[in-house]
């Protein structure tokens, strides 16, 4: 879902020759609210990514977000124009093309602080984490330090969380499978000292400290805690690509991605336990 945002200066231009109106034909709703705050959305005539309405593999990702290939329209004719029978590349390039005739002389400006706002805020601090983490990060030469990319998409950082909980419980099963292994080890060392084992037979299980070792924290706390954990990150998933479905509804892949995530989270909502 990776995309290049539009320039400033490009969004500056869209915003000047929207008129502050929505580009769908008829359609007078604001794009900027009485509080200067952005209520619409950039949409995109040939989709940003594969996938989406419209997408143009023969194009390319600057051209994506140039000027030409973006329109304002309220979030009802965005939903609305993702018929792409109805609303092909043309008749969008018309429509785009038609509205800013009408306000090819308007004065209409976005304040400039929102607009640097809505282009930079993040693209700022994404490379500012690159910065702390591959220039400034204390222990760079020790060759230990951990990665932490700022430019991953959404899609790289999750699969990164779930990857990390499958190394958890993978660490957490090899701890389990070697406190089971405590009496069998123990036996060992008794056998190379000449004690024969049943020096600790009349010792009742509950009071061997090597008998079911952790057994509550490996069968009960170890799943629960896990499955606590997996319920969270599916849950990220379904809040983050439904918020970002919210600016980006041609993205076909999201949408397939939130569909298997709330299907998933359903699942958990009936079914998941806690092991007890």
């Amino acid at each position: 879902m990776a995309r290049l945002a539009p320039k400033a200066d490009t969004l500056r231009a869209l915003f000047a020759r929207s008129g502050n109106q929505c580009a769908f034909p008829g359609c007078t709703q604001s794009v900027v609210n009485s509080k200067n705050k952005f209520i619409a959305q950039v949409c995109h005539i040939e989709a940003a990514s594969e996938g989406g309405e419209r997408f143009n593999a023969a194009s390319n990702d600057e051209y994506r977000r140039n000027y030409d290939n973006l329109v304002i329209f309220c979030y009802p004719h965005h939903i609305e124009t993702d018929d792409t029978d109805e609303y092909t590349i043309e008749c969008l390039r018309k429509i785009k093309l038609d509205h800013e005739q009408q306000f090819l002389k308007s004065d209409f400006k976005i304040d400039e602080a929102e607009l640097q706002k809505l282009v930079s805020e993040m693209q700022l601090y994404w490379s500012n984490i690159e910065r702390l983490n591959q220039v400034e990060h204390y222990n760079l030469d020790s060759g230990l330090a951990m990665e932490v990319n700022g430019q991953a998409s959404f899609d790289e950082v999750i699969a990164d969380a779930h990857n990390a909980v499958s190394g958890i419980e993978a660490l957490l099963n090899r701890l389990r499978e070697s406190d089971e292994a405590l009496v069998e080890d123990l036996n060992v060392l008794l056998e190379l000292k000449n004690i024969p084992e049943s020096t600790f037979t009349d010792v009742p299980y509950y009071q061997n400290p090597f008998e079911n070792r952790n057994w509550e924290s490996h069968n009960l706390g170890t799943p629960n805690w896990l499955l606590s954990l997996r319920i969270a990150l599916t849950h990220i998933e379904v809040k983050y690509l439904s918020e970002y479905l919210k600016t980006n509804s041609n993205d076909n892949s999201a949408r397939n991605k939130l569909d298997m995530a709330k299907q998933k989270l359903e699942s958990y909502a009936v079914s998941a336990m806690h092991v007890d």
